[in-house]
């Protein structure tokens, strides 16, 4: 049997060595596998909202408009919307076994993981147009947490006080051949996944309710050293500027 895979949103370029990770609290079965984003899904996810609705289904497992527009603070009805098109593009759908009724609407993500894929992989879908302006979209949003997380411990660091638990940043470096790169990304893959178990079997001590949690983001980055020098091919590349 093969270890159980984190679910997350997997976006890989291979040519410029990047590995963004993005993790979803889905399940995953044989019924619910990881799947390739298509384009649809890509034009789909480019709405910046509609992105901060599926993350916020991801963590919640499943969820109602209502619920997730409590979460975000956003009008219910404005949460339906994007829920419509997000399912039209196949990224979520119905799970109707825990509806209420036939007019009570409960969402989940449509599988386990959504992965853009190796380029090879993405035959019949060969322009890299849609993927490109996702990668950029998802990257502009971690620079701007990376931002506010600066900002936040600037401002603390200012004041001599113990900060707000808002963020936390880590760094380590380490030396790796390409399979020791390989067995650390299974390893961290299996993280949150046993966390999530953990939480869900109540073995994770807490003094507040569930109902206090709030929605944190956790991204992983891993990159290889001379990334920051390396050229790379294209006109758009940081270090190939026009």
């Amino acid at each position: 049997m093969e270890p159980t895979v984190d679910p997350q949103i997997k976006l890989r370029n291979r040519i410029c060595a990047i590995f963004l990770a993005h993790c979803y609290a889905v399940e995953m079965t044989q019924e619910n596998p990881t799947v390739i984003l298509t384009s649809p899904m890509l034009k789909a996810m480019a709405n910046p909202l509609r992105r901060q609705i599926f993350d916020a289904l991801g963590a919640m497992r499943t969820g109602r408009a209502a619920d997730i527009g409590e979460l975000l603070g956003i009008a219910p009805n404005k949460v339906s919307f994007h829920l419509r098109e997000l399912a039209k593009a196949e990224l979520i759908e119905e799970a109707p076994e825990l509806a209420r009724d036939k007019r009570d609407r409960v969402w989940k993500p449509s599988a386990s993981g959504f992965t853009t894929g190796d380029p090879t992989e993405r035959t019949g879908d060969e322009s890299p147009t849609t993927i490109n302006a996702y990668l950029g979209q998802v990257v502009h949003e971690q620079q701007l947490r990376l931002s506010a997380m600066l900002a936040h411990a600037q401002y603390w660091y200012a004041k001599g006080e113990d900060p707000k638990n808002l963020a936390s940043l880590s760094t380590s470096n380490l030396l790796l051949t390409d399979d020791e790169h390989e067995e650390l990304l299974r390893r961290l893959a299996d993280v949150i996944p046993a966390f999530r178990e953990d939480q869900k079997n109540g073995k994770i001590k807490s003094s507040q309710q569930a109902s206090e949690r709030k929605l944190w983001h956790y991204a992983g980055m891993l990159s290889l050293e001379e990334l920051l020098t390396l050229p790379h091919p294209g006109d758009q590349s940081p270090q190939n500027p026009k």
